[in-house]
């Protein structure tokens, strides 16, 4: 057992589970709350320029993937469930990037705002006519503002105490508003063989969730209530990974391996599927068993802030 700080309940019990990146990373299990962590989060977040500096890095192919047409329709389907539950059509996306989702937003009629941190970030958005700022989430600037819909797009894994994360939504959100987010899901079949090899480990990603540890988290820490929790998806580049990985000499090469198996092999098979009215549907009924069975790559939460504000919960915890 490991001496270290649980930062989604400040606990200083914790279990080792696994190692990554040559042994310099630790990742934890807080023995109070279940949640997973880096034990060394606290020096990512004193890096968090250098680490985050992501978005300065985007060559031109990079960024005409992350608009692919694929892309474009998931995106528009999200705005399309969205609107079937909200009054309005106001969007706050929190860690928007170069905004992608603010774009189509925009295209599909809402009034899309987007935060982020990344100066080049913003000024992607900006270059294209889309609102966002380097405002930070808990700023005052935000309190008189209300959003039918937040989005916390891969995020609650770069965050400390991330619950406080998901209790800001709330106050911003109006009733019957939702608030969207997805993040790595550590229960997944990908890590669950992989092991330190999984892409997912690194610096950047200080939290892990399970289904379990993101709804007990949604129900103590909000009065939101939970629509679905799903936990959606299998990359076949994380098959591809493991077979090599046998071969590999490290557990460090195998993750440079599963990094570039992603690349390629998925974004095919993403084209593929979209093209394919067979190969959608497949995809949706192989989503919906995998994620019964709760081994997904990604979780996938709907939450809704309830009309009556007195009415707590977003499901049992465990």
């Amino acid at each position: 057992m490991t001496v270290s700080t649980c930062h989604a309940c400040t606990s200083p019990n914790s279990v080792h589970l696994l190692s990554a990146d040559g042994g310099n990373l630790s990742v934890e299990r807080c023995l109070s709350c279940g949640f997973v962590y880096l034990a060394s989060w606290q020096r990512s977040l004193e890096k968090f320029g250098e680490l985050y500096d992501y978005y300065a890095r985007l060559s031109e192919e990079d960024l005409a993937r992350r608009y692919s047409p694929e892309n474009r329709t998931r995106q528009r389907e999200l705005l399309e469930t969205l609107a079937g539950y909200t009054r309005g059509r106001k969007l706050l996306d929190v860690g928007c990037g170069e905004g992608q989702l603010l774009e189509t937003a925009k295209n599909e009629g809402w009034d899309s705002v987007g935060l982020d941190l990344s100066e080049t970030a913003i000024r992607l958005c900006r270059q294209r006519g889309l609102s966002a700022s380097q405002t930070d989430f808990f700023d005052s600037s935000l309190d008189r503002q209300r959003f039918d819909a937040v989005i916390m797009s891969e995020l609650l894994e770069h965050v400390p105490s991330p619950g406080r994360f998901l209790k800001r939504a709330e106050e911003l959100l109006e009733e019957n508003g939702i608030l969207y987010l997805t993040t790595p899901n550590f229960g997944s079949l990908a890590r669950r063989t992989l092991g330190g090899a999984w892409s997912v480990i690194h610096a950047e990603h200080i939290g892990y969730f399970e289904r379990t540890t993101l709804r007990q988290m949604a129900s103590e820490q909000t009065g939101l209530r939970e629509i679905r929790i799903e936990a959606n998806n299998i990359t076949p580049s994380t098959f591809v990974a493991w077979f090599r990985r046998r071969g590999a000499q490290s557990v460090e090469a195998a993750a440079t391996v599963h990094r570039k198996a992603r690349r390629s092999l998925d974004q095919q098979l993403r084209s593929a599927v979209h093209q394919s009215r067979v190969l959608g549907a497949s995809k949706k009924l192989a989503n919906r068993a995998i994620s019964r069975a709760g081994l997904g790559d990604t979780l996938v939460a709907w939450l809704q802030k309830p009309a009556n504000p007195t009415a707590r919960g977003a499901g049992a915890g465990f």
